[in-house]
């Protein structure tokens, strides 16, 4: 593995202007029917001319909570900036649980199954541009996208990690096989480019920037990683993992957007 590039940037707090009326006519309701049967539910938005596309794994359940005309309720950071991925050229999907499965929980996240629903996601992509797919997650969005990684050979170009879950609460079931959260996932499996996206300001208990480096090395075959600390405001509230967060990039989202695309065109080259 290449060593990985840190770079540290300090985050001034710019407004994002997002029109949301400008996305709504782009979206598309997309249905696909992963290997295993059920149906899966995902927001298409796609450029004229993509560059590449990228899958948007939010955090949380993971539950866009599509009202009756398909709109998105649950806005959190990547979901609430997709369009700033369409402005940069990528073809953007917004994953969303199967059908009938309320919260995307972390064992079903890391398993054979769930892989088989981003394995669907990723194959419609591709028939619909001829480009490179990268999968992009959020908090315990970050499991989906490794999982992506690890089981989906041959189909990814790379994957972006951000506040990525490093130690897990000794509450949760996954503690005794996975207590150091995505760092114990079988990473070294990893033959894609991988960006690490962390916040020295994130006071969410389960990401703690000071792990940053550490997931990082954990690409040991990764053909090339990097890792990118931003340092914005000081958290006020404690273990605060919230939408208006340190832990969603609150006040700089641009910023994030652009290091990511960065990164994706770069590796393209």
């Amino acid at each position: 593995m290449n060593s990985a590039n840190v770079i540290r940037v300090t985050a001034s707090l710019v407004l994002l202007s997002v029109s949301a009326s400008s996305v709504a006519l782009a979206e598309k309701i997309i249905t696909v029917k992963p290997e295993y049967g059920g149906e899966l539910n995902f927001i298409l938005l796609k450029p004229d001319h993509p560059k590449a596309a990228v899958v948007l794994f939010p955090g949380g359940n993971g539950n866009l909570r599509l009202n009756d005309h398909g709109e998105i309720r649950r806005q959190s950071f990547l979901v609430r900036d997709r369009d700033e991925f369409v402005d940069r050229g990528f073809m953007v999907a917004v994953f969303n649980p199967p059908s009938g499965m309320e919260d995307l929980l972390r064992p079903y996240r890391m398993s054979e199954m769930h892989s088989q629903d981003i394995r669907a996601v990723v194959e419609h992509l591709k028939e619909t541009a001829n480009v490179p797919v990268w999968l992009i997650g959020l908090s315990r969005g970050t499991y989906s996208a490794a999982n992506g990684a690890i089981r989906l050979k041959g189909l990814l170009s790379g994957i972006i990690l951000t506040s990525t879950p490093t130690k897990s609460r000794k509450k949760y079931t996954i503690y005794a096989t996975h207590p150091n959260g995505v760092i114990d996932m079988e990473l070294g499996s990893i033959k894609v480019p991988v960006l690490v996206v962390a916040n020295k300001t994130d006071s969410c208990a389960g990401s703690p920037a000071s792990n940053a480096e550490k997931l990082s090395k954990a690409f040991t075959v990764a053909p090339k990683t990097a890792l990118i600390i931003f340092d914005g405001e000081e958290e006020t509230k404690q273990d605060n993992c919230r939408w208006v967060s340190q832990h969603q990039y609150s006040g700089f989202e641009g910023k994030v957007v652009d290091a990511i695309a960065d990164f994706i065109k770069a590796s393209a080259k």
